[in-house]
């Protein structure tokens, strides 16, 4: 008989924990390999189903789950989307419009903190009877655990019969934003300060020291900022948040920090771009650079080489100045290819 237990972040199945959000390499190290249906929306992307049919268990995921992940700061890297689980007890799809399903049905036990449901704490939705998170007693804040767990029925009969679960449940990871303790009130170090004449290659500085080794503070976060500023910007938006530029021209980096920086790997996907962007899809040239002044570069002895958005002739362009400091520059779209 199969166990699974709905923790505060993540769910345990027959004794092996898998967090949320998960990827599916994670759940294939638990439970091997599953049956896989990708379907493309039109509006949100694809989505992917995991199967696992002799389980009666589904796993659900989207890149489009992403967006919500960073909001709440449970954002680990895009691998990591999945953020639903469905038991097939019944064996009728959740959906109407699901017309794929498990082969065989789940048989086996559900807790919550290792509780049987109780009807007594649920709700009723759309989809009949409901289990809100449970209150987490050994908590000293008595906060309500990070997974939603509900019970998908039409009646009022048991959830259970002894240790057996009766109806199919859908489990679904709903993190709550910690909140922000950052003061992002700018205060000029009283130190020496590095001077940059070439402002995407201060963002890619910043990105190295604030997001990769996190040797600067504070570490900005859009909505946290948005927050502390008491703002209303549209962060659903791939433009430019004029805001977060605006934080990043005026943040001074002391000169001291520039040993901290080795290497520059430039990517898409960096924290720094998602906080000035976040629905930006790396495919303008916004963040590039093709020119450096021997100035800006000579407080980063340490650096050693630089992965640059662009092309072989804007890394021909650099190395004319990056070479004869011993940097060495390579083009993103060359060791893309």
């Amino acid at each position: 008989m199969n166990i699974i237990d709905v923790l505060d972040r993540a769910i345990s199945i027959n004794g092996q924990v898998l967090e949320f959000p998960m990827s599916y390499e994670e759940i294939k190290a638990v439970l091997g390999e599953a049956r896989i249906v990708a379907e493309n929306d039109e509006d949100e992307g694809i989505h992917t189903t995991y199967y696992y049919d002799a389980l009666g268990l589904e796993f659900e995921g989207a890149e489009v789950y992403l967006t919500d992940l960073k909001k709440k700061k449970a954002f680990k890297d895009k691998e990591h989307n999945i953020v639903g689980m469905a038991l097939y007890v019944t064996g009728d799809p959740l959906y109407d419009f699901k017309s794929d399903k498990c082969q065989k049905t789940y048989v086996g036990n559900l807790t919550v903190l290792g509780r049987q449901v109780d009807l007594e704490r649920s709700w009723k939705d759309i989809l009949g009877y409901g289990c809100m998170p449970l209150l987490d007693e050994k908590s000293k804040t008595k906060k309500y655990i990070e997974v939603e767990t509900t019970i998908v029925t039409e009646d009022e009969e048991p959830f259970y019969d002894g240790d057996l679960l009766k109806k199919d449940v859908m489990i679904t990871f709903k993190p709550e934003r910690p909140k922000s303790k950052e003061n992002y009130d700018l205060i000029p170090p009283e130190e020496d300060c590095l001077v940059f004449d070439t402002f995407n290659f201060k963002l890619a500085v910043i990105n190295e020291l604030m997001y990769n080794q996190e040797v600067l503070k504070p570490y900005f976060d859009i909505y946290d900022y948005m927050a502390f500023k008491k703002a209303h910007w549209n962060l659903e938006t791939d433009k430019n948040v004029k805001g977060a530029v605006n934080y990043f021209k005026e943040l001074q980096i002391p000169v001291r920090l520039a040993d901290y920086v080795t290497e520059i790997e430039m990517d898409g996907a960096d924290e720094i771009y998602m906080n000035i962007a976040p629905e930006w899809d790396g495919e303008d040239e916004r963040f590039d650079f093709n020119t450096l002044t021997e100035a800006e570069l000579k407080p980063f002895k340490n650096l050693k080489k630089m992965t640059i958005f662009g092309n072989d002739k804007d890394a021909d362009k650099l190395r004319k100045v990056c070479d004869p400091l011993g940097i060495v520059v390579e083009p993103l779209a060359s060791m893309e290819g």
